[in-house]
């Protein structure tokens, strides 16, 4: 005879920190039939969350699928079965997580890793399909923001020079036409450590690359941060200028100690290059033997050469130059009169990034939906471009991070998963 006392005896306790006395009773179950796994349901809320219970599961039953044949095999349990479903180590975790931060897609990632561990286990493993993308993408949302808060530089403070750039992905309109639309935005903001090498410390989505979309990038970066930038290195884009004004207004207090200052906008010299180039070889003034063409390789080295080209620019009288130098020279004046050590003049580096980030995400644009999944994608992404993303480097980080929560990741699968068949990243207007 089973009492109900046995039964109480019987049911595991939640692994939320502070519910180890809380009322837990049966919650059904989930799964394939004949590879089902039982469900709990605990009497107390989650902290942060509105629901006044929460289910979770027990810790499997068998942490490794037994192969020396010892024991009843008509005695397994379904949880034990269920198991080998689930037997991926710390390192298949980084395996999956490096290969999708290098732009190996969900599907096969996931496949790769579901192989690596039926080669380990035996074929009894997951012996059905491996391809599809759900494996990789939870450990994605599970395991990304602690890595990349593990491993991101400038955390708490900001650095005294941060580069900006914003990469807008598009597609094919629908319906044929032959426009495209703009599917997301990607922005991202890189700083130069003490040993002279640059690293991504902040990525996020939008959806559009105007002045608000970069209000709403610079002003989640200052949250987590104490101080503010002294230089912003951009494209010269009137939607930047104002998102700066906005989010580091400047302070004229009477204390003078007291008074904070907007960081100084720069403008990147080398798109300014380039574009006076540009213009130079529509009007076919490109050759080698030109005064104009030589003097705007040398224009951007100090305030005399760019004295010497523009004298020179006026002198030809294009219209187009013209227009060009009148917002070029208010521009350079200030950046001759503040130029520093330190101070990096062009976001080369923030290009090739932009670039890599693009190759990544690839055709694979169109697909993603939510917002937070896919910042989270990005950061791994952003890791490994900053050259920081190790499988062994991350399996250890992994495993520390998992021996602090007993085992248990803080945070559950499919918490952030749209709901209603909204997409996150795509519902919000755009400008």
């Amino acid at each position: 005879m089973v009492t109900p006392d046995a039964t109480a005896a019987a049911l595991p306790r939640c692994p939320v920190p502070g519910h180890e006395f809380s009322k837990v009773v049966l919650g059904g179950r989930y799964g394939k039939p004949g590879r089902q796994r039982q469900l709990y349901v605990c009497g107390m809320a989650k902290p942060g969350s509105a629901a006044p219970s929460h289910r979770f599961t027990a810790p499997m039953a068998t942490p490794y699928p037994d192969r020396s044949g010892a024991g009843d095999p008509g005695a397994e349990t379904e949880e034990r079965r269920t198991a080998r479903n689930y037997q991926f180590t710390a390192y298949d975790i980084a395996s999956g997580l490096v290969a999708v931060a290098r732009g190996t897609s969900y599907a096969k990632a996931g496949q790769d890793v579901r192989e690596h561990a039926a080669r380990r286990w035996g074929a009894a493993v997951d012996g059905g399909a491996r391809r599809h993308g759900t494996l990789v993408s939870d450990w994605v949302e599970v395991y990304a923001e602690a890595l990349w808060q593990t491993q991101a530089p400038y955390r708490e403070t900001w650095p005294e020079t941060v580069l900006v750039g914003v990469l807008p992905l598009t597609a094919d309109a629908p319906g044929g036409e032959a426009a495209t639309r703009l599917v997301f935005s990607v922005f991202v903001a890189v700083a130069y450590g003490s040993d002279g090498r640059p690293a991504v410390f902040g990525i996020r989505t939008s959806t559009g690359t105007g002045a608000r979309h970069w209000e709403a990038f610079l002003r989640e970066l200052d949250q987590e941060r104490r101080g503010r930038p002294a230089y912003v290195v951009g494209d010269g884009s009137a939607g930047l200028a104002r998102a700066v004004a906005l989010v580091w207004p400047e302070n004229d207090g009477a204390d003078a100690p007291s008074r904070s200052l907007s960081p100084a906008l720069w403008t990147d010299e080398h798109l300014m290059r380039q574009e006076a180039r540009r213009i130079c070889r529509d009007r076919g003034l490109d050759g080698r033997g030109g005064r104009l063409w030589q003097l705007v390789q040398r224009a951007w080295r100090s305030a005399d050469d760019w004295d010497r080209f523009t004298a020179e620019g006026h002198r030809h009288g294009l219209p187009e130059l013209e227009r060009w130098l009148a917002r070029a020279e208010p521009t350079m004046a200030r950046q001759f009169a503040a130029r520093a050590h330190g101070v990096h003049r062009s976001r080369q580096w923030i290009r090739a990034a932009l670039g890599e980030l693009e190759e990544r995400v690839g055709r694979r644009r169109s697909t993603f939906g939510n917002q937070a999944r896919t910042d989270r994608l990005l950061r791994l992404m952003a890791l490994d471009i900053s050259g920081v993303a190790r499988i062994h480097a991350w399996t250890d980080l992994i495993c520390v991070w998992l021996e602090r929560s007993d085992g248990r990741p803080l945070t559950s699968q499919r918490r952030i998963a749209d709901q209603g068949g909204r997409r996150s990243l795509r519902d919000a207007p755009s400008r």
